[in-house]
């Protein structure tokens, strides 16, 4: 199969999706996430519509991308020289070897939209490529809505593309731009533009507004496109658009396409999981390939069989997308699956001691209170580091107090007051805030700030721990008829993500543990990675 190359719209497209906004200084951290991946273009901005997009562009070009900066726009306006059009005046300030336009391919747009001739918007597609070849430019032209266009006039869709093709286009990408083509639509196009224009490289641009953008992509590579646009977790107007931490393991493990090297594509996992927490919008939870759960094994005759062989269970190994197995606890879980599970976090249970046995029976409790680990594995390090001694906590709540007082008349303030003893300091601290989660973060958070000398080299990492997320959801643990609440509590530091969780009857009690227990996580480990001992821990 021949060279497919891959363009990454996140920052343009991307931004187009609801919620989702970028700073100069956003854009240039995930550029740089980006090219961890040898994605070959890099589409960083769309001067016309955001114009601080310039900024991005000047400072990206000292960063020693290796993929290429590409730079979005339109054709020319109806009745007006390239060299005065504003669009392409500020595509050209942005300074990069390769810009993308689009340009209308379905007679509907020119006609209501850009409210020209057919013959206008020919000749403005024409036009405006000729004119940036002439200036040296790679160029990448996508006709917009080529096949909304083709279902109402063939023809002249495959006239827009032949003009830019004509012009000197470099890349002609085909667009489903509200997402409403079926494969065999998509493989079609394809093939027609191909058996006109044999020479030409052709590309494709999906939306996923019926959830078919990655096997609209793939249908088209499978028709001969060589260029294939989306976005990392798959942002974009409206529903979004071709997911490239999908499509790109499917080009490559199960196409045989070369897209990217086999380090980058280990580089995925982590590089969308970034992303996403950088963008903020979007759960990984059960995405495919990077997703949390995508390679998570629960029962027993799931357990047993990956252990026997990862292939009876799972589409690709792990690894090869930078991934990991989970084995989850299932209940009273067996011995081989509690010596892989903590083999993983470091713990040796091979073997009947007397310590293994009390590490096993500890586990069972829990889970006769409702715990399971499978969103949540900092809790189970946590307790089988306490258990095995690699974690010596030194934290001890003495008192904790949690009220809401009402300021005004519709001002309600959540206050929080804590006396914590923490190695041989006893503390007493207090916060408010606007809700109970956030004022016992906070109240923690500041009973760490007042004994700095306590955490040695870490006394800035605490302020550097943020709550990321909150999910709370109750049940009843098995043979049991009170309920519980389970909260579950995710933090970042801005390099990791970790989870724990906390159970009890009373919500402000199960939050409160996956809390503490959160921060304690989060030191414990930081220390370990840093190779520190500071007092609390000693």
């Amino acid at each position: 199969m021949a060279r497919v190359t891959i363009l990454d719209t996140l920052l343009r497209d991307g931004a187009l999706s609801e919620g989702v906004s970028f700073t100069p200084e956003d854009k240039i951290e995930i550029l740089q996430l980006l090219d961890r991946l040898e994605i070959p273009y890099l589409e960083a901005g769309w001067p016309y519509q955001w114009p601080e997009d310039l900024e991005v562009f000047e400072r990206a070009r000292d960063l020693g991308l290796k993929g290429k900066l590409v730079v979005f726009g339109s054709t020319r306006r109806p009745e007006t020289d390239p060299e005065r059009d504003p669009n392409l005046k500020l595509v050209l300030k942005a300074d990069t070897p390769t810009v993308h336009i689009y340009g209308k391919a379905w007679s509907l747009h020119v006609e209501k939209v850009l409210r020209t001739t057919l013959e206008e918007n020919l000749a403005m597609v024409r036009e405006t490529v000729a004119y940036l070849k002439e200036l040296g430019k790679e160029v990448i032209f996508t006709a917009e809505h080529f096949y909304d266009g083709c279902r109402r006039d063939r023809g002249y869709s495959l006239e827009v593309v032949g003009e830019a093709i004509k012009a000197g286009a470099d890349i002609v990408v085909l667009g489903d731009s509200v997402g409403a083509s079926l494969m065999s639509e998509v493989s079609r196009g394809v093939r027609s533009v191909k058996e006109a224009y044999p020479e030409a490289v052709v590309g494709f641009h999906g939306h996923n507004d019926m959830g078919l953008a990655v096997a609209n992509a793939i249908a088209a590579v499978e028709a001969g496109a060589e260029h294939v646009q989306g976005s990392i977790g798959g942002y974009g107007a409206r529903t979004g658009m071709t997911d490239l931490s999908t499509l790109i393991p499917i080009l490559k493990l199960k196409m045989g396409v070369d897209v990217v090297s086999d380090e980058a594509l280990k580089n995925i996992t982590p590089v969308t999981r970034a992303i996403v927490n950088k963008v903020g919008v979007g759960d990984l939870d059960y995405h495919p390939f990077v997703g949390y759960k995508v390679f998570a094994h629960r029962t027993h005759s799931h357990i047993a069989a990956v252990l026997s062989d990862p292939e009876t269970y799972e589409p690709i190994p792990p690894e090869a997308v930078g991934n990991e197995r989970r084995l989850l606890l299932p209940g009273i879980a067996r011995a081989s699956y509690l010596e892989s599970l903590a083999q993983r976090l470091g713990v040796d249970l091979t073997g009947d001691s007397a310590a293994n046995q009390r590490i096993r029976e500890e586990l069972l409790k829990l889970e006769e209170e409702g715990y399971t680990y499978e969103d949540a594995e900092a809790s189970l390090e946590l307790i089988l580091g306490k258990l095995t001694g690699r974690f010596r906590p030194e934290m001890n709540v003495e008192r904790l107090r949690l009220f809401e007082v009402i300021r005004g008349k519709h001002s309600p303030v959540v206050e929080a007051s804590l006396r914590i003893q923490l190695g041989s300091h006893d503390e007493y601290v207090a916060a408010e805030g606007t809700g109970p989660v956030t004022t016992l973060f906070e109240v923690l958070v500041e009973a760490l700030r007042e004994v700095r000398h306590e955490l040695g080299p870490l006394d800035g990492y605490i302020c550097g721990i943020k709550l990321a997320a909150v999910r709370v959801r109750t049940f009843y643990p098995r043979g049991k008829k009170e309920l519980r609440a389970r909260v579950t509590v995710t933090f970042s530091d801005g390099e990791r993500n970790w989870s724990t969780i906390g159970i009890s009857r009373d919500l402000i009690q199960a939050t409160w543990k996956a809390l503490f227990d959160g921060i304690e996580y989060g030191l414990y480990t930081k220390a370990e990675a840093e190779g520190v001992e500071p007092p609390l821990f000693g």
